[in-house]
């Protein structure tokens, strides 16, 4: 049998030894094996170092188990390849031995500590392990790859002549008919609305001189390929573009035509564009058709992702390659800004490829259009322009055809129809506007009189004749009204929301918004320049309009100020919010069920959420934030207390949890947050943002878990909390683990479980994103430190790299699972499927400056460009690295990539054809770990592994001065802060440091506070904060200026808890740590008692009180003992010296006089606890560091444990041991201490045993007690010598019975790491545990099948399952009694032989079988129940009653169920 977990440990190192000699030996004797020789040595030698170490167990496992399987996986390959071995395969053998040689330093440097050194870096030696194992994977990879290039010669030579055999294949089965042709073109999802249908053409025999000259050029071939018809808005154009494309479609000479139009939001993007010119190419051009068709088949199935440039060249350029044909595209300034540029481009760079191809563009004269189209500008005279005869007669033509029927009907006559047109002339615009309002009116001939009044000169410019319009509207609206002024404010009120709208509204959406019911009536007498849609959504016809309106000189009266609509709208907002909004808005019948569960969500949201309601809920936020400063202000600071106020905010999280728009109100509520707002109201409004930030994972999945899930975890003095308790007070209610206040920005953020390896700021500075080896993406709100949502999970390694989209709206991450990944930064939710193209790891990404491509840098030694609509590569794959690219950035105008690589060097690359622009920057002589370009695009700067930061001209390549030499460690990380200022830095050797980056000297620092490796650093975009992750698992912010670290401090340890203690009256609970220091903490809330207490200069190993409770003494790495007054919480006296090795243990006397303590120099000593003076001489005997030391309750009587696995006995009077050494641990005792009678002693071993002994006779009594499988770190009795608590180095607390010897159930699991100490309270009630993870524990050990817990009212009685553990088959109760007794204890009393009550209490009564799931639900059956923030869910599945700190992530959780109503009944949870 292989014995306890060391021995396992010890075997495994065994066989991975005998294995290596195995192969050193065969080695010697084998030519082909011979490379194998000094790589085996080198295995052997870190094999053997490994054995030698007794901490970080599991992770030196994973270490041989790599190198094991490596040597004799590189054993095959030899013995498979042919002889004599290539230069290849020998310098790949070479290389890793090179490398294994750089394992065995470190291995080294960590196996070489010692006891005291060991512990304190526990936690940086585990680091430098998984440091190694990494390292021994890459090596491998490398070795690998080295000896693949033959592979893949002769793949590639296999594939070429499968190729050559395909190529006989018959080209008729290849064809496609008309019938495949048909079905890929369905595939195509053109937009109609592009096609110019809401466009008329031209007049017949208007417009003849422009169309006749585009029309020569089309016919001519030697004329430019592109026509720009370009004037000022209301010229024409569109009207030409759609005569021309209709009159060319009908030649069969139309390719397609495009259409972008701002009323039609869907076309204003390049996103349907290649569709909708392929599919009318595919319809006007039979002989295309195929060619179409086969292109899209070449697509495949991505067709929707393709990248815009390849499918605008695919679908649209190289089906006309030899066809004369015409493309039209009309209004290019509609489209969106950045679309319009990159169709530009693309057509443009094609022009050469299609030569017999003709594109007419017509748009405004918009500069960033002009600058590429300024050499295709018409040659025809301006449209506008009334000194050209040609325009007068044909908007005169115009004119007298729109009015034809008026005057057929005898209303006009000829005379005045061309008096009209005469004096429209200028503009189409102003013609058509003129026209309407003569069509529109009730009587035209007056209203054609009042156009041509001489004395008002209406139609000299279309502003006048705006004014003109609403003049009329007014006077019209009074009539059979009785009041002027208010049918004036309403005219007013109209067009304000018109205005101020974020979103085009419905006709009854403004009556409901403005509280009025004659919308309609104001906005027909608006008909010749608003027009309402068939579905009732108002538009503005011609964008000149809303210009005119906000022109304070041209609209005079009816001047609209944008700021003073926004308060109309939001006054509008919150008063139909609070008229609307009610409890359970859409009437759910279940909690079971999540919203996107419900199967007719959207038929109950149509039905009970009016489009005013939901207009008002998305978008109030942005109202108020526009109206700040208006003259309304005071009247929305009203209205917006009256929603805040009685549950309103509340049901309005209702609304937005229906329409999925939790993170837009988020922001919003941070927008209002700036403005000017009463201080009360404004900490309303904070509370509730609290709310929604804490809370959005419930909120956004399930309306009634904003009641059920969300309101009993909200902090008890939160104004939501208080707020509604009397509104709903049937809901659970969270007695332990609910806090007082929201929590202060703390100065550790913590959430992730693993190392956080990058972070970045949002553009606005206001989140922060995080990637993980947790495998985990995280984003955090900047002002409260608080994760928003859960994880964003869908990677499968580590995620090395993240950053924001520069709107950030988007979040990009690499891993180390080989992909790239999108995510939705509002949602959190993934975009598409991983970016798939890297053979290697992923180890950085970054958007470019538009934040339309993606770069990333992987460890195939390649570079990727990405493009982020489609998710497809872009280009081709940039070559030039000879190692892993470890940083990829872009230069501030987006043409430049600048790349650090493993190689040591770095390289620039042209953005836009992947080519490098010069050779290497050469100055580093290790991996560059981060590279960056300045704001203004003029330097770069880098950090290198190799300590140093090097400045570079980011023209010239050349270094800028000496590198910046500061940091003892790595440097993982650098940025500029952006006024170029200021540099940043982060190091393995756990600092931050700031550097002036024109001189390149240091300043203030180095920033210390991480307890990792900083692994990424970041400035805020505004340079007033700079961000840090660590290896530690946190982040941090610090004030750029000062230095500081920002936020409240975490009231803990910073370091390792190393030992606890209960004082005898069970209020204190004391802690030491690695940190240097001990804290006190109330053992009933778990709040620090005063500050730390300061004075060792190394770790405190060991705390304990005086049994009176006054003093406390502590024994450190320092070699010396303190005394602390527990009232005062200052040190009494001078530390006791005498040791001449560290001091790991000390205790009091039961009459608190005396103290003793065990030190690394192997003695045991006593000293008086008033004068601290030694008592006798030192007790001499172990051969080892002695651990652990204690006092028989008498006082008579001294144990104490050795790391030379013994036990000693002493007298106290006389300091003289009594009898032989306790022996039966095989290896150190790292704990020992009397039973309260003092006959029995119990022991706890880095054996992974706990034994007992007779402490008269000194024998052991029954065998060892086995359930640990690492070290046993301390062991202790219950106070009634019943019971005994071990905790272990595998994370577990595990509870025995003394008399029957056996574990009591199943380990507890409280903790995430190493247990070092636990101790029980004298009553037996609460144990308290303390742990690497820096946490404390404090639980009920009370005795029973049911817990009570500390309750709301002495009366209810707390609901959780009941977990009993089994022994065997049944409980420790239904064991025969002569079978319970497996040890001789004399005289023992009968105890009450029920068990400890552990395990998780989340299960409300009725439901069984309850689970958490990762995100927090807690579901039965499929049913979910409700849900549970992150810092809960670990107290909540264990039995503890307080963490401490108690604000960590945790924390104690206690449900009480009484009043907890859900499924069916949830609507209760309302009194």
């Amino acid at each position: 049998m292989s014995g306890t977990p060391r021995n396992r440990h010890l075997e495994i190192i065994d066989a991975a030894l005998l294995g290596a000699k195995v192969i050193k030996d065969a080695s010697d004797a084998s030519e082909v094996l011979a490379p194998l020789k000094a790589t085996a040595g080198i295995v052997i030698t870190i094999l053997e170092t490994a054995r030698g170490v007794k901490t970080n167990k599991e992770d030196w496992a994973t270490l041989i188990k790599y190198l094991s399987s490596q040597i004799k996986d590189m054993q095959g390959i030899l013995l498979r390849c042919p002889t004599p071995h290539s230069t290849a395969l020998l310098l790949a053998v070479n290389s890793y031995e090179q490398k294994l040689q750089n394992i065995l330093t470190k291995v080294r440097l960590v196996g070489t500590r010692g006891l005291a050194e060991g512990i304190l870096r526990q936690r940086t030696d585990k680091e430098e392990i998984i440091d190694l194992n990494r390292n021994a994977e890459i090596y491998w990879a490398d070795f690998v790859r080295a000896i693949s290039i033959q592979t893949h010669e002769t793949v590639h030579r296999i594939e070429r002549g499968v190729n050559r055999m395909r190529s006989g294949v018959n080209r008729d089965e290849c064809s496609v008919d008309s019938i495949g042709d048909n079905s890929h073109i369905k595939e195509l999802v053109p937009l109609s609305s592009a096609t110019g249908e809401d466009h008329d053409i031209c007049l017949h025999g208007t417009r003849t001189e422009v169309l006749d000259l585009i029309r020569q050029w089309v016919n001519d071939p030697s004329a430019s390929q592109l026509w720009w018809l370009t004037d000022v808005a209301g010229a024409g154009k569109s009207t030409i573009a759609k005569h021309l494309s209709t009159e060319w479609k009908h030649q069969g000479r139309l390719a397609g035509c495009y259409f972008f139009n701002k009323n039609r939001p869907e076309t204003t993007n390049k996103q349907g564009f290649c569709d909708t010119l392929a599919a009318q190419m595919a319809n006007n051009q039979p002989q295309l058709r195929s060619l179409i068709a086969h292109a899209i088949k070449e697509i495949g199935p991505i067709l929707s992702m393709c990248p815009f440039e390849e499918k605008l060249d695919k679908l649209v350029i190289q089906p006309m390659k030899s066809v004369a044909l015409v493309l039209v595209i009309d209004a290019l300034d509609e489209c969106d800004e950045r679309d319009r540029v990159i169709i530009l481009h693309k057509l443009l760079s094609s022009l050469p490829q299609v030569p017999r191809l003709k594109i007419l563009i017509t748009s405004r004269p918009e500069r960033d259009i002009a600058q590429l189209l300024d050499g295709y500008r018409s040659r025809t005279d301006s449209l506008h322009d009334i000194e050209f005869k040609s325009n007068r007669d044909d908007i005169a033509a115009y004119v007298k055809h729109k009015l034809r029927d008026h005057f057929l009907s005898s209303e006009l006559t000829k005379e005045e129809i061309d008096q009209l047109a005469k004096r429209v002339s200028c503009l189409f615009i102003l013609a058509s506007t003129a026209c309407r309002v003569v069509e529109h009116s009730p009587d035209p001939q007056v209203a054609v009189e009042e156009l041509l009044n001489p004395n008002q000169d209406l139609l000299c410019d279309i502003n006048t004749l705006y004014f003109t319009i609403l003049t009329k509207a007014y006077k019209r609206a009074q009539v059979g009204q009785r009041s002027e002024s208010k049918n004036w404010k309403l005219l007013i009120k109209v067009l304000q929301a018109i205005l101020a709208t974020t979103t085009p509204l419905t006709i009854s959406a403004i009556d409901g918004l403005l509280g009025i019911k004659n919308a309609k009536r104001l906005i027909r007498f608006l008909s010749s320049v608003i027009s309402v849609r068939n579905d009732e959504v108002i538009v503005i016809i011609h964008p000149t309009f809303r210009e005119f309106l906000e022109d304070r000189t041209a609209a005079g009266q009816f001047h609209i100020d944008i700021t003073d609509a926004h308060s109309l709208m939001a006054k509008g907002c919150l008063a139909i919010m609070k008229r609307d909004l009610c409890f359970n808005i859409c009437q759910l019948e279940s909690s079971f069920v999540l919203n996107k569960e419900v199967a007719d969500m959207n038929e109950r949201i149509s039905k009970h959420i009016s489009k005013a309601l939901q207009y008002a809920c998305i978008y109030w936020l942005d109202h108020v934030v526009g109206s700040n400063g208006a003259s309304g202000d005071r009247e929305v600071d009203a209205a917006l207390l009256r929603v805040v106020e009685d549950g309103y905010s509340l049901y309005w999280m209702e609304v937005i949890s229906a329409l999925g728009k939790i993170l837009k109100a988020i922001k919003g509520l941070q927008d209002i947050e700036e403005c000017h707002l009463e201080s009360g109201l404004k900490t309303k409004i904070n509370d509730i943002k609290r709310f929604l930030i804490a809370f959005s994972t419930p909120i956004s999945e399930s309306i009634p878990h904003i009641y059920i899930s969300a309101l009993p975890f909200t902090p008890k003095k939160s104004y939501i909390r208080q707020g509604a308790e009397t509104l709903f007070p049937n809901t659970m209610s969270v007695f332990i683990g609910c806090t007082e206040n929201w929590p202060e920005p703390p100065q550790e953020w913590l959430g992730h479980t693993s190392c956080v390896e990058s972070i970045a700021f949002s553009p606005d500075g206001r989140r922060i994103v995080s990637g993980s080896e947790d495998k985990t993406v995280r984003l955090w709100d900047v002002e409260t430190g608080q994760t928003l949502g859960e994880p964003l999970r869908g990677h499968s390694g580590t995620v090395w790299s993240v950053a924001f989209s520069p709107d950030g709206g988007q979040v990009v991450s690499g891993s180390s699972d080989k992909t790239t990944r999108l995510w939705d930064a509002e949602t959190g939710k993934a975009l598409g499927e991983p970016l798939r193209g890297h053979r290697d790891v992923v180890w950085s990404v970054a958007f470019s400056p538009d934040g339309r491509r993606v770069v990333s840098g992987s460890e195939d030694e390649t570079i990727r460009l990405w493009d982020v609509e489609t998710g497809q590569p872009q280009g081709k794959l940039l070559r030039g690295h000879g190692g892993t690219v470890l940083s990829v950035a872009f230069s501030p105008d987006g043409r430049r990539i600048v790349s650090g690589s493993e190689d040591t060097t770095i390289r620039l690359w042209d953005a836009e054809i992947g080519q490098p622009l010069s050779g290497p920057l050469q100055s580093h002589i290790g991996d560059v770990c981060s590279v960056v370009f300045s704001p203004d695009g003029r330097r770069i700067v880098s950090s290198s592994s190799d300590q140093a930061i090097c400045l570079w001209d980011a023209k010239t390549g050349r270094a800028l001065g000496r590198s910046l030499q500061g940091h003892s460690g790595v440097v993982r990380s650098v940025a500029f802060s952006p006024d170029g200022r200021l540099i940043v830095s982060s190091s393995d050797d756990r600092t931050i440091r700031l550097w002036d980056a024109e001189t390149g000297r240091p300043l203030a620092g180095p920033l210390r506070g991480h307890n990792g490796t900083v692994r990424s650093v970041m400035f805020s975009p505004d340079g007033r904060r700079i961000v840090s992750s660590s290896s530690d698992k946190t982040i941090r912010l610090w004030d750029a200026e000062t230095g500081q670290a920002l936020g409240e401090p975490l009231h803990s340890h910073s370091g390792l808890i190393l030992s606890m203690a209960f004082s005898r009256n069970g209020r204190r609970i004391a802690s030491s740590s690695s940190d240097r220091t001990i804290r006190l903490w109330d053992a009933e809330t778990g709040q620090a008692l005063g500050g730390p207490l300061q004075g060792h200069t190394n770790i405190v190993a060991s705390v304990a009180f005086s049994p009176d409770g006054h003093r406390i003494a502590s024994g450190s790495g320092d070699k010396t003992i303190r005394l602390w007054d527990v009232e005062a919480g200052k040190a009494l006296g001078e530390p006791l010296q005498g040791h001449s090795g560290a001091i790991w243990s000390v205790a009091f006397s039961s009459d608190s006089r005396r103290i003793i303590s065990g030190s690394g120099d192997k003695t045991v000593r006593m000293w008086d606890a008033k004068t601290g003076q030694p008592l006798g001489q030192p007790l001499r005997g172990h051969s080892g560091t002695v651990g652990s030391v204690a006092f028989s309750t008498d006082g008579r009587r001294i144990v104490s444990g050795s790391d030379d696995a013994t036990i000693r006995l002493w007298d106290a009077e006389l300091g003289q041991a009594l009898g032989e050494a306790l022996q039966g641990h095989s290896e150190a005792v790292l704990s020992a201490v009397f039973s309260s009678d003092g006959r029995c002693i119990v022991s706890g071993s880095e054996d992974d045993t706990i034994r007992l002994w007779d402490a008269e006779t000194g024998q052991a009594i029954g065998g060892p007690l086995r359930g640990h499988n690492s070290a046993v770190l301390s062991v202790v009795f219950s106070p009634d010598d019943h019971h005994i608590i071990s905790c272990s180095s595998d994370s577990t607390i595990r509870l025995w019975d003394v008399e029957t010897g056996m574990s009591m159930g199943e380990p507890l699991q409280l903790h995430s790491s190493r247990v070092c100490s636990v101790a029980f309270s004298l009553d037996c009630h609460r144990i308290v545990s303390g742990s690497w993870d820096m946490s404390i524990r404090v639980w009920h050990a009370k005795l029973g099948r049911l817990s009570r817990m500390p309750s709301p009212s002495k009366t209810e009685l707390i609901f959780q399952t009941s977990v009993e553990i089994p022994l065997n088959d049944g409980l420790v109760t239904a064991l025969p009694p002569q079978k319970r007794s497996v040890f001789n204890i004399p005289n023992r009393k009968p105890h009450n032989s029920d068990h400890f009550v552990s395990g998780p209490h989340f299960a409300p009564p009725g439901f069984l079988r309850c689970s958490i799931s990762q995100d927090g639900w807690v579901s039965s059956s499929d049913r979910v129940l409700y849900w549970v923030p992150s810092h809960n869910r670990h107290g909540l599945n264990q039995s503890y009653i307080l963490s401490i700190p108690t604000a960590n992530p945790f924390r104690a959780t206690w449900i009480d169920f009484t009043h907890f109503h859900c499924g069916t009944s949830w609507v209760k949870c309302r009194k």
